[in-house]
């Protein structure tokens, strides 16, 4: 498998850092406490959906910063 260019990671890095925080946004903005009735909650109301996209969020853009410090000790290819 031939290596990953400068340019490549960096777009990557970049990408996954912008998915996961639009990730991150979207559990801010739209997760809330649920109240639920006396016979429970619905299976839409799972709080776990939530917890599952904000630490999915957290590592892309985790992985994205990672990607962007690998790329800056690449050398970028030769024409």
């Amino acid at each position: 498998m031939p290596r990953l260019d400068k340019h490549t990671l960096q777009t990557l890095g970049f990408a996954l850092i912008i998915v996961g925080f639009l990730l991150l946004l979207i559990t801010l903005l739209y997760t809330s406490v649920t109240n639920c009735p006396a016979n429970g909650c619905p299976n839409s109301a799972s709080p776990w959906m939530g917890v599952f996209v904000f630490f999915s969020g957290i590592t892309l853009v985790i992985i994205g910063i990672i990607l962007l410090v690998i790329a800056r000790s690449v050398k970028p290819k030769q024409a």
